[in-house]
């Protein structure tokens, strides 16, 4: 808790919440099982995974905010504001393209899957648990481990 400033907490909990409820107001526009959710989350590779998981502690755990924007700093608030939503940005292309390529297309289950994975890495508080991790494998055993992959397709080289 050395690391707590409420100048980073405050607008990532303020963002994680606002993009949580617009996307369970979307999906409610939208033809959206569970299961497909599930299925989405389950056909993410195991690898990309691991790799939100790491950048969400190094996010969280680490003070990387406080590191990339000292405290002196003008305008602290709306630097941090700006580093999260590229960080958010940056994880909802990646794993939307990771599901797009995994699953060969691109729909609402897809997106909402993709959200989930970019809100929990602009959440606060979250790099301390594996949350996405065992959401992961719930989704896999959900699906019966239909969409297991470790690594993300790579066109013209894995199937």
């Amino acid at each position: 808790m050395a690391n707590f400033s409420l100048d980073v907490w405050l607008p990532k909990a303020v963002g994680a919440s606002a993009v949580v409820g617009l996307l369970l107001w979307w999906t409610g526009t939208q033809v959206v099982t569970i299961s497909e959710i599930a299925t989405s989350l389950s056909s993410i590779p195991f690898a990309v995974i691991l790799l939100i998981e790491g950048l969400d502690k190094l996010a969280d755990v680490s003070g990387m905010y406080n590191k990339l924007i000292p405290q002196n700093t003008s305008n602290h608030l709306l630097k941090s504001v700006v580093i999260g939503v590229i960080a958010f940005v940056a994880v909802l292309y990646g794993i939307l393209g990771t599901i797009s390529l995994s699953l060969g297309s691109l729909a609402a289950p897809a997106l909402v899957a993709a959200g989930i994975c970019a809100v929990y890495i602009l959440a606060p508080e979250t790099g301390d648990d594996e949350l996405l991790l065992f959401l992961w494998i719930g989704a896999t055993a959900a699906t019966l481990g239909h969409n297991i992959a470790i690594i993300p397709p790579i066109p013209g080289i894995t199937g």
